[in-house]
Order: C-alpha cells, then structure tokens, then sequence
C-alpha cells in the first residue's frame, strides 16, 4: 500500500513538470546586461600627494548569460573607445597654465551580444604634472679653449613621458632664449663672423647637417669667456631647472692658413720656424698638447667646420693612433680627419699634407683624400733614406716618360727635369724611414722621388720610389702630400724653407 503511495506522487510531480514545460514553451528571457568594475574603487589622494600624468589602471567585467567580449573607455561619458584589454597606461593632458588635474575616466564592458553595461564604473584621477628635467651631456662638453667651433649635446626628460615636452631653449651668456629642433640632440655654435673679435650672432649646425638653421643665435664671444644654458618646457607650460655648462674660450680666426700640428717636439720647432722664416702667417690647431685636449671628439662635425673658415691647410702627423674619448674608436690623425679632408678638398680648400703610416695600414679611406693610389707591394717599413747619401728630388712627368713606379725609377739630379722651381732635399745626420707608394697618373702627377734604399745603402730599393705626389686645378698645384716627416729633410734649411715657399705663396696662390 506504502508502495502505491510513492508512485501516485512520483508522478504527481513529473505531471506537474510537465505542465510547467509546456506553460514556458515559445519564451525566451532577454539578455542580461553585463557589469563593469575598476580594479580600485578610488584613489584618494590631493595636494602635491598626486600621481603624474602617467597612470595605468585595471578593469573587469562579468555577464551574467554570456561573456564579456570587449570595454570602451571614456573620458567624458559621451565619447567611447573600444578595446578588448583589461589594462592600459594613460597619459593625460593638463592644461596649460594648471599643474594639477581631476581626470575622470569611465569604463564599461560590452557582452557577445553587443550590449553595453547601462551603469558604466567610474574613477577619478588626481594627477600633478612633473617638471621635465633637461642637461648637457657630460660626455660631449666643449673644452677649456675651443677653436672656432664648440660642439655639444644635450638629453631630456619627464617622467610624465619624453612626448609632453614641448620646447628646448638654448641661451648663449645669458642673452635671449633661442627654441633648439628638440628633435636634433647634437649642436655646434660657429661665429657668424668669422673675423670677429668681440661678440657677434652664432651659426647653430645640428647634427652633422651640412648647412647651419635658418635662424641665429645672439651673444657669442669671439676671443673671450662664454657660457651656455639650457632649459625645457613641457605641456603644462612647467619649465625645468636650468642647466649651466662649463664656460669655455673661443678662439677665433686671425689668419688665412691654418696649420694643424699631430706632433710636437724637433717637428713643431722646424715647420713654425720654416713657416715664420718665409712670412707665412697662420692660426694653428694643436691636436696632441695637453694629452689631445683640443682634438675633436665628433671629427666629422667639429674638424669639417673648423676647416670651412680657411682654403689653405698644413696638416703633419705620423703612424700614431690615438684614442677618441667620447667615441672610444682608435685610429691615425689622418684618419680622424679624412672625411673632412676631403669635403675640404671638394669645396676649393688647398692643402700640404705630410705624414707617414705603417706599411700595412689599410689606406682604403686615404684614396682619393690624399693623390695616393696603392702602397709599395714590398715592405716599405725597410725602405730608408740615409744622410749624406740619399737625396730627394723633384721629378716631372714628360712624353717620354711611362714608368712611375717599378724597378726602373732610379733617380739622379742629372736626369731628373725640375718640377716648378721645387728644390731638392736632403735628410740631415740621420737615417730616415719613408713611406713609398703608387699614384694614378690620370689624375695626379709625381712630385718627388728618392734614392731609396732596402735599409742598407748597398740594397737598391726594388719597387716604387714615390716620396710625394699632387694635383692641379687650373694648372696650379692644389693638393700635396709627402708620405715620410718633411722635417726631417732638414740637411739645408734653406731648401726646406723654399719648398714651403712655393707651396703656399706660388702654387696655392
């Protein structure tokens, strides 16, 4: 009987199910509206205790019958941006004139079914605006004594992010302030006036760019003490610290040959006393004194510019490397030099290069500087000159001639025709290494050849004996190089002495 019971209200309740099913047949339940939340409820923070202008913030959604698919964000409540992240770093703007701001920001997430959350969750931002913070690089400063040009760089910052400062100011002894390309990070000021001694407007050249800015900058001190100042403004129109560098001079231009000297001691002695003997006027660039102070760290910029003030150089040095301290890179002076060298050359510069290099340099940036096209094929770090036994003579290529290297060059003042009125040179009581090399004849001419020997005198040199070369523009020698120490050729002083006369005061003229 119990038994019966249970199977009567068994199916009682299945009936009743049934029923029920039948009843909700043919409707469907709207969809759910998804909801939305922060990470953080609010940041309750105010004063000068304020994030900066660059926050992250986290979020999250649910759907009750289905899923969350994306967010759009909003600043206003009216303008929304979609994304399908949960996180995003914001950079917000304060206006100009303010350094604090309430941001309001506003999140709310959309379900599978395109439907957006009606209550969207909401946070307010106090946020204080960091100044920006700009310096000149301590790496690239402008020595105690610059000539002619002084070339510096500088780097900025904010931690509200590099993209809210606006301008760069540079000011040159306090005189008015000058907007930088805040885009150009390296700058060289140049005397608009190149014979100026006193103050005068500077040429700005950012980078390595060929051509100064359009606009100058006032208050440079030719021949006296200057010092520069930076500063940087950001968005919120806050201005950095100033940023002082150290005060330096700036030599300027006195006269129209400028020497470059790479080696000191008997070798400066010699080429000033040659150069002052026969009246030549200079302005001189010591690349070695006070361990190389003066020599440019960014060559390509400082040297080029150095250069475009004069159209006639007198450039000596020799295998030594030196080391660039803000580049680190190691190499000859020369080679430092070459690029700019040969823009020199390029633009009608003049020039009387003397140097020497190891036999096994690689001369590959040399070709085309200097009139040099190949060393010897044999090992010229034996190739000698010998006092009192050698002589170095000035040779001319005639009609007749066709060999200007090889074996057969064997040279004496009695067969050699005089090359425009250069004297012959002799070494002085000493044994002197030089460096032979080859030439193209299409565009360069010989201008000196030696009785070299294989360091000892009864070994004939077996291979070039090419000790200088030039070449000519509108018949008047406009580049020379010696590939050995000239001052060594310093038996007769007056024949030295000759060499550099017509070099400067006839060819050059």
């Amino acid at each position: 009987m119990k038994k019966q019971i249970k199977y009567f209200i068994l199916l009682v309740f299945l009936a009743a199910g049934f029923n029920s099913c039948k009843k909700d047949e043919g409707e469907v339940k709207p969809n759910q509206a998804p909801e939305t939340a922060f990470a953080i409820e609010a940041i309750n923070l105010d004063g000068d205790n304020r994030l900066n202008s660059l926050v992250k913030l986290t979020w999250y959604g649910s759907d009750p019958d289905g899923f969350v698919k994306g967010y759009e964000i909003s600043l206003d409540n009216i303008n929304w941006t979609y994304t399908t992240s949960q996180d995003s770093t914001f950079r917000f703007t304060i206006n100009s004139g303010s350094d604090t701001a309430d941001i309001e920001v506003y999140v709310r997430a959309i379900d599978n079914l395109d439907l957006a959350d009606p209550s969207p969750d909401f946070i307010r931002i106090p946020v204080k605006n960091t100044p920006p913070k700009v310096e000149f690089d301590a790496d690239l400063t402008i020595p105690d004594t610059a000539f002619l040009v002084g070339t510096t760089a500088w780097s900025a910052s904010d931690l509200d992010g590099l993209e809210t400062i606006t301008n760069v100011y540079l000011s040159i002894n306090g005189k008015s302030w000058f907007e930088l390309n805040k885009t150009k990070r390296t700058i060289s000021l140049v005397p608009s006036n190149s014979n100026a001694s006193d103050t005068t407007n500077a040429f700005i050249y950012y980078d390595n760019d060929q051509n100064p800015n359009s606009q100058q900058v006032e208050g440079l001190v030719v021949n006296g003490m200057n010092t520069l100042y930076i500063k940087a403004v950001d968005q919120a129109g806050t201005e950095s610290k100033i940023d002082t560098a150290a005060s330096f001079y700036l030599k300027g231009k006195q006269n129209e040959i400028l020497v470059v000297s790479g080696l000191g001691g008997n070798a400066k002695t010699i080429y000033n006393n040659t150069l002052n003997t026969i009246g030549i006027t200079y302005d001189e660039l010591d690349l070695i004194v006070n361990s190389g102070l003066y020599r440019p760290k960014l060559w390509n910029i400082t040297f080029r510019l150095q250069l475009s003030f004069y159209n006639k150089l007198f450039f000596y040095s020799n295998e030594t490397s030196f080391q660039n301290s803000y580049t680190n890179l190691s190499a000859l002076l020369l080679e430092f030099a070459a690029a700019s060298l040969q823009q020199f050359a390029n633009s009608g510069g003049k020039y009387f290069i003397t140097t020497n290099f190891d036999h096994n340099q690689n001369i590959d940036g040399f070709v085309g500087v200097l009139p040099i096209s190949s060393v010897s094929n044999k090992n010229y770090g034996s190739a000698r000159l010998y006092a009192n036994d050698s002589i170095v003579v000035p040779f001319i290529i005639t009609p007749a001639d066709t060999i200007i290297s090889g074996t057969d060059t064997t040279i004496t003042p009695a067969d050699t025709t005089r090359a425009n009125n250069l004297p012959n040179l002799a070494a002085q009581n000493t044994t002197v290494g030089v460096g032979v090399y080859n030439i193209d004849p299409l565009d360069t001419e010989v201008l000196y050849t030696a009785n070299v020997v294989d360091r000892r005198p009864t070994i004939p040199w077996p291979d070039t004996k090419i000790i200088a070369s030039g070449r000519r523009v509108n018949g008047k020698l406009n580049q020379v190089y010696f590939g050995m120490q000239v001052w060594k050729l310093y038996k007769n002083p007056a024949d030295l002495e000759t060499l550099f006369d017509q070099i400067f005061n006839v060819e050059f003229n």
